[in-house]
């Protein structure tokens, strides 16, 4: 299968640390043997790898292990300054599959004197793979049937009872299958710990050098806290809030999405020939208001269209995906334009357009990792519908467009019942080896600049940088002073001033690409 891109989320221990856990020697002498990627379609250079490490770090007598699979971007320039690890999020998302789309962006943006890695982690792809059912059509029936992918508000109490259910049903189901054993085994924490292990089959000096995006932000924190004296760089970009995600549900990475959503219309207006809403005549404020009437008359009176079902849950789905990234923010807007027209085959072109594109919607998952990994290590002291209903009531007063959205891993975390063996307990109030870069965007749906700023005060030393663009991290939307910045940071430890805001090089709807962006810089040469 060919790989394309996919830019497509506290008790103390001692001190800051993890449990000090005696780690078989086996692990840690072994190095990694890099050859080209045999059976898959990957840009050259890039080579893969194999790392074997051990299956459960709480259990030092065992001699069991698991393989991670690894892909690496060689250096381009000498002297080699490292390696950089680099995770995407998800969690369940394929960070080798990435990587191999943005490799040569990455290359550039830190200089080219560093190899990037990526290694797919426990849960997703085939490192250890999270999964519930015996295949995708078991997992789809019923997930369909868990009505996962529905968004009902609170005051809808029949369809959130339905939910509600359904994500028992889901939950009942995880814990009778193969992850009933794994499921414990896949943790932050874990993964953290293999970080560490590819850090010293890689580096001489045994620094830790990565970049993590959205949920990659809560794997960077964990393992900053875990090992704060052995972090050289590290850069959170989009950051999800971990103290959230451990310890409540994550209602904060909803905070901007109305902002987001305004500002898509107010930024329609001004480019008018990339828009084609603006050929409605209408002020942003009276579009804004039509997609949001829109959204209550299917919420009512869903839209048949052949044998499929066109209702407000189906469009805020790829509404969400489509708020991720500013380059497809035309085809949301032709696909608005459709919908008001009252013309569906259109709109299901463009939806269509967007898969077609790797966008990924709310259901659409290749395993159970998004849920097995979270669920695994969230604890909130809630198990009852009742218990979570204040919860599910901040989510809709957060954002009115997709508060609902996190209803999915808030009912199904809370019945869970597969825990994971290591959980991160501590706090992230600390002091790494060299200060940390933390970046969050201004218009981000999914990570909101205010989590940045959130967990840039707890890393001591730490420097803010605003990268003023749309979408869902820096990667969104290209930036000169964003690229400059980073490159910096990486090549020689420098970081910005306090109250250091970036622009983008161009609005949201124009055309353009953070490639370009590079390329008029001197970061890349045209191809």
């Amino acid at each position: 299968m060919a790989w394309k891109p996919t830019i497509l989320l506290a008790s103390l221990l001692i001190g800051s640390h993890a449990t000090p856990l005696t780690i078989p020697n086996h692990a840690r002498s072994e190095k990694i043997a890099w050859s080209s990627c045999e059976a898959e379609i990957v840009p050259a250079p890039m080579q893969c790898g194999n790392l074997t490490v051990p299956l459960d770090y709480t259990d030092p007598n065992s001699d069991a292990t698991i393989e991670l699979q690894l892909l690496k971007v060689p250096a381009r320039h000498e002297p080699k300054k490292g390696s950089i690890l680099v995770n995407f999020g998800g969690p369940g998302l394929e960070a080798r599959l990435t990587l191999a789309g943005v490799g040569d962006m990455l290359l550039a943006l830190t200089g080219g004197y560093h190899e990037i890695i990526a290694h797919d982690p426990r849960g997703p792809a085939k490192t250890f793979t999270a999964s519930c059912f015996k295949n995708s059509t078991e997992r789809a029936a019923l997930t369909v049937q868990a009505r996962l992918s529905d968004f009902p508000t609170p005051s809808d109490t029949m369809a959130l009872g339905r939910q509600w259910a359904g994500s028992g049903l889901y939950a009942d189901a995880c814990a009778e299958s193969e992850l009933k054993d794994k499921g414990a085994l896949m943790s932050t924490a874990f993964t953290a710990r293999d970080l560490m292990q590819i850090v010293d089959a890689v580096s001489d000096d045994g620094l830790l050098r990565y970049w993590g995006f959205s949920y990659g932000t809560v794997l960077g924190s964990t393992v900053a806290a875990m090992f704060p004296d052995r972090v050289e760089r590290l850069i959170l970009d989009g950051v999800m809030n971990p103290h959230q995600y451990y310890s409540a549900y994550d209602t904060e990475v909803w905070t901007d999405v109305d902002k987001v959503f305004t500002s898509f219309f107010e930024q329609c207006i001004q480019s008018p020939k990339q828009c084609a809403l603006a050929s409605r005549n209408q002020t942003a404020e009276q579009l804004e208001k039509a997609i949001y009437d829109l959204l209550d008359d299917v919420k009512r009176i869903p839209i048949i269209h052949e044998q499929l079902i066109i209702d407000h849950s189906f469009i805020k789905a790829f509404i969400r995906s489509s708020l991720y990234s500013p380059p497809v923010y035309p085809n949301l807007a032709a696909a608005f334009n459709a919908l008001l027209d009252g013309n569906t085959t259109r709109f299901m072109q463009h939806w269509q357009t967007q898969m077609d594109g790797g966008g990924v919607l709310a259901g659409d998952i290749a395993d159970d990792s998004p849920f097995a990994i979270p669920c695994s290590e969230k604890e909130t002291g809630k198990h009852t519908l009742n218990e979570i209903k204040p919860d599910l009531e901040t989510l809709v007063q957060t954002s009115r467009l997709l508060g609902e959205v996190g209803n999915g891993v808030a009912m199904v975390c809370s019945q869970w019942k597969v825990k994971a063996k290591e959980r991160y307990h501590g706090n992230f109030k600390v002091k790494t080896k060299s200060p940390v870069l933390v970046i969050g965007n201004t218009y981000d749906s999914a990570t909101p600049f205010r989590s940045a700023q959130n967990i840039s005060a707890t890393f001591e030393g730490s420097a803010l940088l605003e990268h003023g663009g749309w979408g869902h991290a820096t990667l969104a939307q290209g930036s000169s002073c964003t690229s400059k910045t980073i490159r910096n940071y990486w090549t020689n430890g420098t970081l910005p001033e306090a109250g250091t805001k970036c622009e983008p090089d161009y609005p949201p709807f124009e055309s353009g690409s953070l490639k370009q962006v590079l390329i008029d810089i001197g970061f890349m040469v045209k191809e």
